[in-house]
């Protein structure tokens, strides 16, 4: 059994399709876990899937998720829930006025069994948005100021298909998919 610790909704829809095109199913869990203040995506990652772990007692993954916009120097970075609970779209919109809008996203999801632990990222590079695109629809915050590189919309108005094609996230997930499977052949053909 893998858990995909994590209180995100969006998150766990995302990935399970992911690794389902791998034939991997992963089972949602939501442990208490406190977040450390770092500013690399790795050590966060890395620090609730051990704390997942204990908790849980089976492999997990967690996962955390980073915006820099390219205007600012390590902003909002590892912190983006934080600065859009504070800012929300009209603050964060209001300090790229007149600035730079390229940015981009960083997932960094980890694999921990207790005893190893193994990182995959992916990365989506585009620009913000100068207002709000839906900003009703039942999706993640930043995916409304957010144009993906080579696209003419918003992640917000993608299907989930057409963002799990692209999205950071699913540019990890893809390669930790890979991973399991290749993993699990390499672990069979150990035990004939």
């Amino acid at each position: 059994m893998l858990y995909f610790a994590t209180g995100n909704k969006h998150k766990v829809k995302e990935v399970s399709a992911i690794l389902a095109d791998y034939g991997l199913e992963i089972e949602h869990s939501n442990p208490k876990i406190e977040e450390i203040d770092s500013t690399s995506p790795k050590k966060v990652a890395l620090d609730k899937a051990k704390q997942a772990f204990e908790q849980l007692r089976n492999p997990v993954i967690t996962e955390d998720t980073g915006i820099w916009f390219k205007a600012y120097k390590d902003f909002p970075g590892t912190r983006a829930k934080r600065m859009f609970e504070c800012l929300g779209h009209e603050g964060l919109l209001k300090l790229l006025k007149g600035k730079d809008r390229n940015a981009y996203f960083l997932c960094t999801i980890c694999f921990f069994d207790g005893s190893r632990h193994k990182f995959f990222e992916g990365k989506l590079e585009g620009k913000i948005t100068s207002k709000v695109i839906k900003p009703t629809a039942d999706r993640m915050p930043y995916e409304k100021i957010f144009i993906p590189k080579g696209f003419k919309k918003a992640v917000v108005e993608m299907t989930q298909a057409e963002k799990n094609e692209i999205s950071h996230r699913g540019i990890a997930a893809k390669k930790l998919g890979e991973w399991l499977k290749e993993t699990a052949l390499h672990e069979l053909l150990d035990s004939i």
